[in-house]
């Protein structure tokens, strides 16, 4: 009879080894866990790059769980923390078994210590400043810096033209909608959330996420739902953002001293202007307005799209319809889960987030860079003789997903050439497959690769002259993803509109996404070239902004100031910087439209950098890059009451 396995050897064998091995190492200062040689195929088969545990991978494992116990036993008190940045890496680099330079440690130490990176901010200077601050949207990042603002006891409110808080997990409710990123990135460091059922998890265990770290914070009673901001105008007498607002269809007028823009640009769903639209007699939607009033059993049903919500909803409808056909002009790459992403959360995996000390902070480490900053180097253009062209560790991907591609349709030849694209992996958002190639060889399913001309009373017709008689028709057409803050109209210091600064409204360009030029004490959350094109947490890039907002309200209240705004050379010095890295990205692939890119082909959704340079550009904002205005009645610094300046209280204390 085979021994029974203790319920520690069972955590460990459910782990990440490379995470528990530096869990160990730092806990008892013993590098003997991070060095093992055993843990190379241990991160081949979490990987997913073998079948199995061999003998030997699992000895390390029955040794790690017998560790986990004695460690238990004591309520992990007798320890030997290890603290020391130099051991700290050391413990990194032997455990994820890459040459992690020292620029790593800072935010290796971020992750086992949250609170280094908080902003603190005078509790009595909060008190006489008496600052308000009004952020638009009530999603994962507009909510995530009312935590800061809350724990810091500054004034806010939020608006929202929704009934409840989410934004896009509120808005999406299309069958198998979900996250992509892997679930315990996808969480924030100030309210992590160690009961995700799942790591491929879904819409509704998201939202109720969302809610339940709103209510336990008190957000949601900050939070005016069914308020639509229509304009913010800066008024330069007042130094105030003036905000025209519909609530119930009735107008408002509302004020503030500091306006933080958190919509969003995946937030406005885009249909195409497809001719004879208006003939169609049957039902339309777009996933991102799904309609839970729609039948679809016995239909014939049409999809339009192919990236992630239409992958995610096909299957979904396959099930449920009597015909469906799949229209795809231009397909995307699409990989498999990861061993690591996918199914449920077992219980082992739970007592290790919940009991092993900096397990979850170890985790969150190791997943930004294995799925997020080891994946950047692929997306880097090489210098050849024949110019810039896709690395070899790119060629590398093309390989595996073509040969996925290929295991996946089971030889239908008719169906790998139209579904295989043209251009180099990543060039457009790379999908997480959802079985969308094996629902393709479904009998009842067809792939359309015609360009679709026109609609008429019963269906789509394509370039070829085919006519395909369907009795729905749905879009996964994605959104207007590169009009930022559209349709809110903002008006600036010099009375212009976004478009009207920028030249277009699809060309709007920001200082690390978060300040523009002449706009005073307006920030974003996920503005402008703020998108992770490689791999990574939304709430990561909203939370190092959060901290940069943060610190320009340090300034505003604590110096008693009035606006902060950023100087215009140094965001054309960004800017600059910014298209000339992504000129070197695989994103400008000649002739390729995408969503990363804007009506002039410039990538205006994507930023250039690892997780990790995001991290350092947004951690501690440079003052002497602002214009910071005085007060009215302060007068030391010039009758007009305001001055450039350089000032150190903006670093985090």
């Amino acid at each position: 009879m085979p021994t029974p396995i203790s319920e520690f050897v069972t955590a460990a064998r459910a782990s990440e080894p490379a995470v528990l091995a530096a869990a160990l190492a730092q806990l008892t200062g013993e590098m003997r866990w991070a060095d093992d040689e055993r843990l190379a195929t241990l991160r081949r088969w979490r990987a997913g790059q073998q079948d199995q545990i061999d003998a030997e991978g699992e000895a390390y494992l029955d040794e790690a769980g017998t560790e986990l116990e004695r460690l238990a036993s004591s309520g992990f008190t007798e320890v030997a923390v290890v603290n020391d940045s130099t051991d700290l890496l050391r413990i990194a680099r032997a455990a994820i078994d890459e040459r992690l330079d020292a620029s790593f440690i800072h935010k290796l130490e971020h992750h086992l210590n949250p609170e280094l990176g908080k902003v603190r901010i005078d509790p009595t200077a909060i008190e006489r400043r008496n600052l308000k601050v009004t952020i638009v949207g009530a999603g994962m990042s507009g909510i995530g810096l009312a935590f800061s603002l809350a724990e810091a006891g500054i004034d806010y409110e939020i608006l929202d033209m929704s009934q409840e808080p989410g934004g896009i997990w509120f808005d999406n409710i299309y069958p198998e909608c979900g996250v992509d990123t892997q679930a315990f990135q996808y969480a924030w460091d100030a309210e992590p959330n160690l009961e995700w059922t799942r790591f491929d998890v879904k819409r509704d265990e998201i939202l109720q996420y969302v809610k339940d770290a709103a209510f336990k914070r008190g957000v949601l009673d900050r939070i005016q739902f069914g308020t639509k901001v229509e304009a913010g105008t800066w008024d330069a007498e007042t130094s105030r953002w003036r905000l025209d607002v519909t609530r119930g269809g009735e107008s408002d007028v509302m004020t503030t001293d500091v306006l933080v823009v958190a919509v969003g640009s995946l937030n406005r769903p885009k249909i195409p202007n497809i001719p004879g639209s208006e003939s169609f007699k049957g039902e339309t939607f777009h996933t991102a307005r799904w309609r839970e009033d729609l039948s679809l059993e016995g239909k014939r049903v049409a999809i339009i799209g192919s990236g992630s919500s239409g992958v995610q909803v096909t299957r979904a409808i396959a099930d449920i319809a009597d015909e469906l056909l799949v229209f795809v002009r231009s397909p995307h790459w699409m990989r498999p889960r990861k061993p690591t992403e996918i199914g449920p959360v077992s219980e082992g995996k739970r007592w290790l987030l919940q009991n092993l000390p900096n397990y979850l902070a170890w985790y969150r480490f190791y997943l930004d860079y294995v799925l997020g900053d080891r994946e950047h180097r692929r997306m880097i253009l090489q210098e050849t003789p024949d110019g810039l062209k896709p690395s070899p560790e790119n060629d590398a991907v093309r390989e595996e997903l073509t040969a996925y591609i290929r295991k996946e349709l089971g030889g239908r030849e008719d169906l790998i050439e139209k579904v295989t694209p043209s251009y180099p992996p990543y060039s457009k958002r790379l999908v997480v497959d959802n079985d969308w190639y094996k629902t393709l060889t479904r009998p009842h399913v067809s792939l359309v690769s015609s360009e679709i001309v026109g609609l008429d009373e019963s269906g789509i017709l394509t370039g070829d002259g085919n006519h395909y008689p369907v009795d729905v028709i749905g879009f996964a057409t994605g959104f207007h993803g590169t009009q930022y803050f559209w349709p809110l109209d903002l008006i600036s210091a010099k009375g212009k509109r976004l478009a009207e600064t920028f030249g277009s409204g699809d060309d709007v360009r920001a200082y690390l996404g978060v300040v523009m030029a002449d706009y005073p004490n307006l920030f974003a959350l996920q503005g402008p070239n703020t998108a992770i094109g490689h791999g990574g947490g939304a709430t990561f890039m909203s939370e190092g902004q959060g901290r940069f907002i943060m610190t320009c309200l340090k300034t505003l209240i604590e110096e008693d100031k009035r606006s902060v705004t950023i100087k215009p050379e140094v965001v054309d010095a960004y800017n600059q910087t910014i298209d000339e890295r992504l000129s070197r990205m695989v994103w400008t692939e000649p002739g390729l439209t995408s969503r990363f890119r804007n009506t002039t082909g410039r990538v205006v959704t994507n930023h250039p950098w690892t997780l990790l340079e995001f991290w350092e550009r947004t951690r501690s904002p440079k003052m002497e890059d602002f214009i910071v205005e005085s007060r009215m009645d302060d007068t030391e610094d010039g009758n007009d009451g305001s001055r450039s300046m350089s000032n150190t209280a903006g670093s985090p204390a």
